[in-house]
């Protein structure tokens, strides 16, 4: 019996870290692109970051393309905050197959 509340135990601790694992790298994923673009290291995009990074991934042509609408300040620089607004407001992404 005793046996069996711990394999329930080991079992629920590791759900749970799992589950706080896979949570964790979509966030990680974004702080890590954006400090890929941002080529100068000063927290802001650039047109011409956004156009290199662009270059190197088709994704990036849209960021491009909509630059200066999503400049909402109109400091010539695209900041977290304003990618953040863009991506809520382009709603859910489909992957490559095509689904959700």
């Amino acid at each position: 019996m005793m046996k069996h509340f711990l394999v329930a135990g080991l079992l629920m601790t590791t759900l749970v870290s799992v589950k706080t694992y896979a949570q964790q790298p979509q966030q990680h994923d974004r702080e890590g692109f954006f400090k890929k673009i941002d080529t100068d290291g000063d927290g802001k995009l650039s047109k011409a970051e956004v156009d290199a990074a662009a270059k190197d991934n088709k994704r990036l042509s849209k960021l491009s393309e909509n630059f200066t609408a999503i400049d909402t300040n109109k400091d010539t620089y695209l900041d977290k905050d304003e990618l953040k607004a863009y991506r809520k407001s382009q709603g859910p992404r489909k992957k490559e197959d095509g689904n959700k």
